[in-house]
């Protein structure tokens, strides 16, 4: 029921667009710089798997349309997960049998939450193919960046004083990754005529060549020098708050071909 409703209304927006550019009878393609504010429902393979699973991303960007469609961006998400893998930071060298860990300044049990945390940036450059000729504002796109990806793990301590768990402590067991990174995104991009509903969805491919920035684990007592491949499927939404920089129409006669 949630597809098909999703589907129809998927079906109303394009339906009021054709009908709208019938009357007009205008073709047409602006040049738009747009705001954009990201989703991303994001999944993990390779070595990134083997830390972390599902996550999300909140980000920014902007981006620029040309007259002939190419979409140049700019943005960057910060990332969040609590959904944790064995991969990841141990910390039962810092427990006891029933797997505590304690507050330093008076022995009882400290609370010691672990999240993941990072962000991605990425510039990107893309095309979009029009669905139809009266506007030329929507259709599906393509895209490819390159760009940057860290992540780390962060830890929360709240009321407690864990020694072993310091400011200084904790980089022996943050898993702080850094690299270099590729996007890869195809999907659907909508620029109304009345300019009120803008946006795209669609899967977003990341590819991080990260390493360890800390070398060595406390928690496992070994080195961890190697280069990962961190992989990051996600869907993503965005929606866009447009400025519009052209508004050139060239008429078009529905019967003449």
């Amino acid at each position: 029921m949630k597809h098909t409703t999703v589907a129809l209304a998927f079906a109303m927006v394009l339906m009021q667009n054709l009908l709208f550019a019938q009357k007009k009878g205008d073709l047409y393609s602006n040049k738009i710089f747009n705001f954009q504010f990201i989703y991303n429902g994001q999944t993990a393979a390779g070595d990134w798997s083997k830390m972390y699973g599902t996550s999300s991303a909140l980000g920014f960007g902007v981006n620029y349309k040309s007259q002939r469609n190419w979409i140049f961006s700019a943005e960057g998400s910060f990332m969040l997960s609590s959904d944790l893998k064995a991969g990841g930071a141990n910390l039962y060298y810092l427990t006891n049998s029933n797997g505590s860990t304690f507050n330093s300044n008076n022995g009882t049990p400290a609370t010691v939450d672990l999240t993941m945390r990072g962000f991605h940036t990425f510039a990107k450059v893309g095309k979009i193919f029009p669905l139809a000729r009266f506007n030329k504002n929507h259709g599906f796109i393509v895209q490819a960046g390159a760009g940057f990806l860290m992540h780390y793990l962060y830890f929360n301590i709240p009321q407690s004083t864990v020694v072993q768990l310091n400011e200084k402590n904790q980089l022996g067991y943050d898993r702080l990754h850094a690299g270099l990174a590729t996007n890869q995104f195809i999907g659907y991009y909508y620029q109304a005529e009345n300019r009120l509903i803008n946006f795209y969805f669609g899967i977003d491919f990341i590819q991080g060549f990260t390493k360890n920035l800390r070398g060595f684990n406390y928690d496992t007592q070994q080195y961890d020098t190697g280069n990962k491949m961190d992989n990051i499927t996600a869907f993503r939404f965005a929606w866009m708050i447009p400025i519009y920089i052209s508004n050139k129409n060239e008429e078009f006669n529905f019967e003449s071909k």
